[in-house]
């Protein structure tokens, strides 16, 4: 379970468990936080009196200059007095990714007079799109600003230990993504204090400005990092190998392991190799980000539910994948986020590509209201649409199938994949493989039993089981991340 760990005068800090009181006084302890008017600790009456505010206004903004949702509206007979408030959100359709990518400059604002703070500062793009083009997403002066006060609370939220020195473990990758940079800003005005840069990635031949596994984990143990931000595969790959080489990481007191779902398996795996380097007792968050916000949803502690740590610039809702009405709380659905206060790129009701749930319920750890969402399968907060799965003529979550085979002991990386018994031939039954590199030391016959019992009570299927070298599943000089789910079956059609 994490701590706080709130500052002594005489330099050191009180670690307690996470409790509305103990949030409110790790809060006081630190000016920074003691001083910023948090909305998540408003009474939930005040919290949607701001949003509706804040999306009036917005939607002033973009009925002055947004192309799309202009165009829209005109389609649809919405006038702006149809639009007042939230409640009024379900006259609009969704926006789906494909409206998005087809023309990325129709969703940017134009305002009529803009301001010097209507600029734009800079462009980050999508990630793992369909189509494999990336799309770009601007953010105005404005928006810089305003990000930056989200990561400064989400840290605040998030718990991270006060005056701390971090790490930015996200690759420095050929197209700019929220990942490297958003790390770099969380350092800077979530943390205010050192931060280090590893600099991984693709490497570019022409400017050899990136750096190696190796020297991370220097920097890390060298630097005494205490708070990480990266990608979950990438950082438990960086464990693995620090274990193994016996560095000292006892200065880690928080990981942000982000990018994708980090399973409790995963965690308390990670936690474990850590502590046996000398961490003490490090948290393991597995925030919920998305470049839509331009930055992540954390955790207060394990499990608690991913906070919207600004809901003057975010409001989410969860809706009818059929019908695009809001489902109660706790029910899934598509997850959706509409902006309230963005002048570059700006999104109303934009399905972000996840079936997951939320509530507003008061969160039981740390007092905060607002949104925050729940966990409805396995130990992750969400699914990808486009990852369910027809096997055997059975609509399939693969998310079951990453929960059970991650809490499958001596598994220490793994991919399902999903082909055919004979490759050559499309009509030919469907096969579920699971590939595992597995740890020193554990019978791979009780292995593979394990996960054969496991997915037969899960999804009512048996799976192959083949034993590979980590490096065919994930090698992280040339993948961002591990893809845990591959298809290789022919498309029909």
């Amino acid at each position: 379970m994490s701590v706080l760990h709130i500052p002594k005068p005489d330099g050191t800090s009180e670690k307690v468990p996470v409790t509305p009181e103990n949030t409110k006084r790790y809060i006081e302890s630190i000016p920074l936080y003691r001083d910023d008017d948090d909305p998540l600790f408003w009474p939930q009456e005040k919290i949607a009196e701001m949003q509706n505010e804040m999306f009036k206004r917005q939607m002033e903004w973009v009925w002055d200059g947004h192309d799309y949702y202009k165009k829209v509206f005109k389609e649809s007979g919405i006038k702006p007095e149809d639009i007042q408030s939230l409640d009024d959100l379900e006259k609009l359709p969704l926006t789906h990714k494909k409206d998005y990518m087809a023309d990325p400059d129709g969703f940017k604002l134009k305002p009529s007079n803009p301001s010097l703070y209507d600029w734009d500062f800079e462009v980050t793009y999508t990630t793992g799109s369909t189509t494999g083009v990336p799309t770009p997403f601007w953010n105005t002066i404005h928006d810089a600003h305003g990000i930056w006060h989200m990561l400064f609370r989400g840290a605040k939220l998030g718990g991270f230990p006060p005056y701390s020195r971090g790490i930015n473990l996200f690759p420095l990758g050929p197209v700019p993504h929220i990942g490297f940079f958003r790390a770099r800003d969380v350092g800077m005005m979530g943390l205010g204090s050192l931060n280090m840069y590893g600099c991984t990635g693709m490497m570019y031949p022409e400017f050899p400005v990136h750096r190696t596994m190796d020297y991370a984990m220097d920097l890390i143990e060298k630097g005494k990092a205490e708070v990480w931000l990266g990608i979950a595969s990438f950082m438990r790959r960086l464990i693995m190998q620090a274990e193994k080489e016996g560095r000292d990481f006892s200065a880690t007191k928080h990981i942000q392991a982000l990018g994708e779902a980090c399973p409790q398996a995963m965690r308390e795996d990670m936690k474990r190799r850590l502590q046996n380097m000398g961490a003490e007792d490090p948290f393991i968050s597995n925030s919920y980000g998305f470049t839509e916000m331009q930055g992540a949803m954390p955790e207060c502690t394990d499990f608690s539910g991913c906070h919207n740590p600004s809901p003057n610039l975010y409001f989410f809702e969860v809706v009818d994948e059929e019908t695009g009405r809001r489902v109660p709380d706790g029910e899934r659905g598509l997850f959706c986020i509409t902006h309230l206060n963005r002048k570059g790129t700006v999104l109303l009701r934009y399905v972000i590509g996840d079936l997951g749930a939320i509530t507003h319920e008061p969160c039981p750890h740390c007092g905060r209201n607002g949104e925050r969402t729940v966990i409805v399968v396995g130990s992750t907060y969400a699914t990808r649409i486009s990852e369910l799965v027809n096997l055997k003529g059975t609509l399939i979550n693969p998310e079951i199938l990453r929960d059970e085979v991650a809490n499958t002991p001596g598994v220490k990386e793994y991919q399902i994949v999903f082909t055919k018994k004979d490759p050559e031939d499309p009509f030919s039954l469907d096969e579920l493989i699971v590939k595992v590199a597995s740890e020193e030391g554990f019978d791979r016959a009780k292995i593979e039993n394990e996960i054969q019992t496991k997915l037969v009570t899960a999804v009512e299927m048996r799976a192959k089981v083949e034993f590979v070298e980590m490096e065919e599943i994930y090698d992280p000089t040339v993948a961002l991340k591990a893809y845990r789910i591959i298809d290789t079956r022919p498309s029909e059609g």
